[in-house]
């Protein structure tokens, strides 16, 4: 099967859930040096597969991806990203900018600051992106799901 094939088997995975749950919509296919490959739902009723902290959008992702790894039948992974109305996109910016603020406020008072609680998926994000690019701060959870937030702090 080609790449073409198995973008087009996931359009239409994606196509049909759409029809199922009954919601408008369609699918933009994006491949990204960055970010691979991004199946995009374009849809009025954006909210409805986004869901609270992203977590239907989540749900369709992991619900996509079983049924494709059924109908590609690969032993090779497909990996792809689902995202509707480029929301993972605003929310990493979103969660970056907030890094970038909690960051300054640690250096500027001294004390450790919290982020308001996020899914695993988004703290995983936060983890990485501290490291990467403010390697002065480090950053722990503290909680229990769906209350787990990050704590940062300045490295001793």
């Amino acid at each position: 099967m080609t790449d073409y094939d198995k973008i087009e088997t996931v359009k239409n995975i994606i196509r049909e859930l759409l029809e199922e749950i009954g919601v408008r919509g369609d699918v933009e296919f994006e491949d990204s040096i960055t970010k691979g490959l991004i199946f995009n739902i374009i849809s009025p009723d954006s909210y409805l597969l986004i869901g609270r902290q992203g977590a239907t959008l989540h749900a369709i992702q992991i619900l996509v991806q079983a049924l494709a790894a059924k109908r590609l039948k690969s032993q090779e992974p497909f990996w792809f990203t689902v995202d509707v109305d480029d929301y993972k996109r605003k929310r990493e910016w979103y969660l970056k900018e907030t890094v970038k603020g909690a960051v300054e406020q640690v250096k500027r008072t001294g004390r450790p600051v919290a982020l308001e609680p996020m899914p695993n998926y988004e703290r995983r994000f936060v983890h990485s992106y501290l490291q990467e690019h403010h390697p002065e701060a480090e950053s722990s959870s503290i909680g229990t799901d769906p209350h787990r937030k990050i704590i940062i702090k300045l490295k001793k």
